[in-house]
């Protein structure tokens, strides 16, 4: 069986699209996707889905279903209609067959949770219809009825800006969210640890561990290993096992394989 890959930000494919939020969402949206699989499209698209802090609202286009598979459990779920999907907390399969066409939001973590007041337990690995947050009947007919991805960006901008007009986050929201940033970045090639971004932050690691519990539902600790994982698979398919992964927050190479397995119970090859 077709064991799926991650596809990053960055990498051209022919029937996936992506773009960034404008100003005003910067802070509320990762970016803006599209999975097209043109009707006589013959292989289908797998797609892996890491564990992650990402949540989705997902625009059906068509009424094609797809499938989404854990492959730790071999749980199989179709997957039709508009949905929201919460952050994983394990390694999910997405296989897209031809006729698929659905418009995506990936939003800044914790933010569909403030949107919709809904907990970060109830969040997790959540995969459901989206009638139970919204209508969505007014917003596909919408989005169905202009004919290019950017159009649908700017539409569904205009409907986010107008939901989250009264959304204030307050100074843990926010702390958290700098602190994710910096999760992201690395200095002068060094990775930032923990105890030196508080420092760098003026705040406690007891006050920042409360703070992402609150917001997310989980420790800074974990949240800084989700995201090292993603950029040291990223450079890992970019320059094999040769990359001197101290550069991310690994010891060796053979760390970042014992946390590849940890995560995803895959090596890094499979992924």
């Amino acid at each position: 069986m077709n064991q799926g890959r991650v596809i990053y930000e960055d990498e051209a494919e022919p029937h996936f699209r992506l773009a960034y939020p404008g100003p005003a969402l910067a802070a509320f949206v990762d970016y803006y996707f599209e999975v097209n699989q043109p009707a006589t499209l013959a292989n289908p698209l797998y797609l892996n889905g890491l564990p992650n802090l990402s949540n989705l609202l997902t625009i059906s286009l068509q009424p094609q279903s797809w499938l989404s598979i854990n492959p730790k459990t071999g749980a199989l779920k179709t997957v039709k209609g508009s949905r929201f999907f919460g952050n994983l907390t394990e390694l999910h399969t997405s296989i897209y067959p031809g006729g698929v066409h659905e418009f995506y939001v990936k939003f800044k973590p914790g933010v569909l949770g403030h949107l919709f007041r809904i907990s970060s337990v109830e969040i997790e690995n959540a995969n459901e219809d989206l009638s139970v947050l919204l209508r969505p009947d007014e917003l596909e007919e919408r989005l169905q009825a202009v004919g290019h991805f950017r159009e649908r960006v700017y539409l569904m901008e205009a409907v986010l800006q107008k939901q989250l007009q009264a959304f204030e986050p307050d100074y843990r929201f926010r702390l958290v969210q700098v602190a994710l940033t910096h999760f992201h970045q690395t200095i002068d090639n060094q990775f930032v640890h923990l105890h030196q971004l508080c420092r760098d932050l003026g705040v406690s690691y007891p006050s920042l561990h409360r703070y992402f519990t609150d917001t997310l539902g989980y420790s800074p600790k974990y949240c800084q290993k989700l995201i090292r994982f993603k950029k040291g698979l990223q450079f890992y398919k970019r320059h094999g096992s040769q990359y001197p992964f101290e550069e991310v927050g690994y010891t060796d190479f053979s760390h970042f394989v014992k946390e590849a397995r940890q995560l995803t119970q895959r090596p890094p090859s499979e992924l």
